[in-house]
């Protein structure tokens, strides 16, 4: 009787997880949560607080129905997964850009008014390498970084060539 404690962290985990508040009641909730707080706010569907609330409640409910019945969710924790290991490719290439643009702007290295195209560049060129490093990474790392390996490269396009039409410190455009 010495060895037992009263509360128990496991077994309140186990516990919770039989009664569905991490299946049913907390995904309910957050979807609620987050309906109301969009319909209230912007009065879509009516002005009265209570047509809200119970609106978000019905589609909050017909979209958990929906997605467990469809196994929805392992579509979203593959979606999460991979989207957080493609910005962390990003954080990196980014970092990666960074330290390098300052290295060659302070020798000195890029020509006057090209400096938007070099930092296009160098995006690019950061992007490339960090993503080739993660995708080479042991599994499964590296498996899920090759999934995302397109969408990585294609943000880095998207956001190295929009860099190109970013006024310069300046304000005239390079």
């Amino acid at each position: 009787m010495a060895n037992e404690t009263l509360f128990n962290l496991n077994e309140s985990v186990d516990m919770l997880q039989q009664i569905g508040l991490f299946n049913y009641i907390l995904p309910l909730g957050i979807f609620f949560i987050i309906l109301y707080g969009i319909l209230d706010q912007y009065k879509v569907i009516s002005k009265d607080k209570k047509v809200n609330a119970l609106t978000a409640l019905l589609i909050s409910s017909f979209i958990l129905l929906y997605s467990y019945m469809n196994n929805i969710e392992w579509f979203f924790a593959q979606f999460y997964t991979h989207m957080s290991i493609a910005l962390v490719i990003l954080l990196f290439a980014l970092t990666f850009a960074v330290f390098a643009y300052r290295a060659l702007d302070d020798n000195k290295v890029i020509p006057k008014g090209k400096k938007n195209v070099w930092r296009s560049a160098i995006f690019i060129m950061s992007t490339m390498i960090v993503n080739s490093a993660f995708t080479t990474a042991p599994a499964p790392l590296g498996d899920w970084a090759m999934d995302v390996s397109g969408i990585v490269l294609a943000l880095g396009m998207v956001a190295a060539i929009a860099s190109i039409f970013v006024k310069s410190e300046g304000g005239e455009e390079e």
